[in-house]
């Protein structure tokens, strides 16, 4: 019996999870995909899921959204899923899509069948097997000559010993947002809570490229905002123009201190083939945008003209300062849309129209305590 068979503990984490919040999904799918509106499953398959009639493998299937999803798809004849949350599989079985067929497994042991997969597709499991040398050669194995291996993963500190400087930087901004500060957790207290938490995370990606070739990788974040925003998240309303964009401005300080190598990026999304595999992509045409992406604006900047003479030491200003600038704009407004464009015009006049030091000019467009203590923080750290 372990906690991931408990359906009440996976709904509450669920409801308290960091991606419990669709700024911080549209955050993520921007990361992987480039496009705030696209998942990341969709898109990574119709580049990755090479070829028809494919027979794909989901480890940590845990209650099964990820195989329902993929049942959908015309070029997937058979999808075998496993989880070692006997429960959970259970519940992931009742009513399963006719191509799914499931099954308990623990992947320190289990035993795949070899050269039989066209895609294998683990998501949020590996950072929770010690014996990944046996997991690897059996994914390895059960993997035909030139097929995928996805991941999506928690690669960060083992047990979740994240620098002092997370842990500083993380506290600056709850106490910026009004919440107490938070510890570390000790590995007694992983180990006691789930001795399969993170246990040899840090060694995934390692291992990943000392035994397949990476074909492409995208550092999704979650370093900071993993542990910020957990029980937080939803404090946060999405309707709320100010409280989401809060929430944005999070997402987009933390994706520059990654982008900028401050920090590492403690989840990954990545593809792989076996040493020596063709380089092939699936390059299939994307399904239509969700009917929410419709719902878009113009450009926030309220770029007026450009002064005739501009200061020779204007700040520089980078493309997350423009994003986080309209992002405080956007959180004065009654409402906003889903989605707003940014234009590299406005970006150009922004960029002449500014003054002093870069989160100087950004919070001079606004007079919320709370934004601005963010901004001191973010000063700081980038």
């Amino acid at each position: 019996m372990t906690c991931w068979n408990d359906a009440a503990h996976t709904h509450a984490l669920r409801q308290t999870s960091w991606m419990a919040h669709t700024a911080v999904l549209m955050h993520l799918n921007e990361r992987a995909t480039g496009d705030p509106a696209r998942d990341w499953l969709s898109s990574w398959a119709h580049r990755w899921f090479v070829g028809d009639n494919l027979r794909v493998l989901v480890l940590g299937c845990g209650e099964g959204w990820l195989e329902r999803a993929v049942a959908q798809w015309p070029f997937v004849a058979r999808i075998d899923a496993m989880d070692v949350a006997e429960e959970a599989v259970a519940r992931a079985a009742v009513n399963a899509p006719a191509k799914v067929r499931y099954s308990v497994a623990d992947l320190n042991v289990a035993t795949l069948e070899p050269d039989a997969y066209d895609v294998v597709v683990a998501h949020s499991v590996l950072h929770h097997v010690e014996n990944l040398e046996h997991c690897f050669a059996q994914i390895e194995r059960a993997m035909k000559r030139d097929a995928t291996l996805i991941v999506n993963e928690y690669v960060g500190p083992n047990r979740f010993q994240f620098s002092d400087f997370v842990l500083t930087t993380m506290n600056e901004l709850r106490a910026a947002l009004g919440y107490p500060p938070r510890q570390r957790p000790t590995p007694e207290f992983m180990i006691a809570n789930d001795p399969t938490e993170a246990v040899r995370s840090e060694e995934l990606v390692p291992m990943i490229a000392s035994r397949f070739d990476v074909l492409e990788r995208k550092d999704l974040g979650g370093t900071i905002l993993m542990h910020l925003l957990y029980e937080i998240v939803q404090d946060f309303r999405w309707d709320d123009a100010r409280e989401r964009s809060i929430v944005d401005l999070l997402c987009a300080f933390e994706g520059a201190l990654v982008d900028t190598g401050v920090i590492a990026s403690d989840f990954v999304i990545l593809a792989a083939r076996k040493r020596g595999a063709r380089v092939r992509r699936a390059n299939r045409p994307l399904p239509p945008r969700p009917e929410a992406a419709r719902d878009i604006e113009d450009d926030p900047l309220e770029c007026g003209r450009p002064a005739r003479r501009v200061r020779p030491r204007r700040p520089a200003l980078r493309q997350y300062h423009l994003r986080m600038l309209r992002l405080v704009l956007l959180a004065a407004r009654e409402k906003r849309a889903n989605l707003f464009r940014e234009s590299r015009w406005r970006s150009f006049i922004e960029r002449l129209r500014a003054r002093g030091t870069p989160f100087e000019w950004i919070a001079a467009h606004t007079n919320d305590p709370t934004i601005r203590a963010l901004l001191e923080v973010f000063a700081t750290k980038l």
